[in-house]
């Protein structure tokens, strides 16, 4: 009876000894799982980083391109509209539509090599009160005209005197405000510029 008895206890730690294994391993393989769905949530945190950045510095390249190449603002035609006038730089539309499916403007966007558009920017009279962007393509991206990013600038006269150290005669010249709104053209990184400015005319 004593030996019989021996053979079955040893039987019964064999036993454990193979639940052991298999909880350990089942262990392992669920460490391993988190750890890897850790990591590819952190690629995804990087990546998503990555295209936010990039896409602000081409943002910020498109408010250079806008200053150097948005020359509606220099014509008779737009110097004299109504100082409260909200405007948008159109040229001829190149035939076919942008990625948000408006149409394309080619003096109010921005391409890389590749012919990918990558910035678009519209001028804006800075004026107070503000001026009205109800017609902008883009308003219902921002619920309506009053919350639209060109209007949460500060609300400053269109036409004034020249600033203090500028360098302009108050007497000769006189200035226009202008507002730069710049944005991605990517649905999902909605990254939107903005720069104020102003332009200096002479009087005679």
């Amino acid at each position: 009876m004593q030996s019989k008895f021996i053979i079955k206890q040893v039987q019964n730690e064999k036993g454990f000894v193979l639940i052991s294994a298999m909880l350990f391993l089942i262990l392992l393989t669920t460490i391993g799982i988190m750890a890897t769905d850790n990591t590819n949530v952190e690629l995804q945190i990087a990546s998503n980083d990555r295209m936010i950045k990039h896409d602000f510095y081409n943002q910020e390249m498109g408010l250079a391109v806008a200053r150097l190449n948005s020359t509606e603002w220099l014509t008779s035609t737009y110097v004299t509209e109504p100082v409260n006038t909200a405007h948008f730089p159109k040229a001829n539309p190149v035939a076919g539509n942008d990625s948000n499916n408006n149409e394309i403007d080619d003096r109010s966007e921005i391409t890389n090599s590749d012919g990918e558009i990558i910035s678009i920017y519209k001028v804006r009279n800075v004026v107070s009160p503000a001026s009205d962007v109800s017609d902008w393509d883009d308003v219902s991206d921002f619920e309506n005209a009053s919350m639209h990013p060109a209007n949460q600038l500060p609300v400053l006269e269109h036409e004034d005197k020249p600033p203090v150290g500028s360098g302009y005669d108050p007497k000769n010249f006189y200035i226009r405000r202008f507002a730069t709104t710049v944005y991605s053209p990517a649905e999902d990184r909605k990254v939107v510029l903005q720069e104020g400015l102003y332009k200096a005319f002479n009087k005679h």
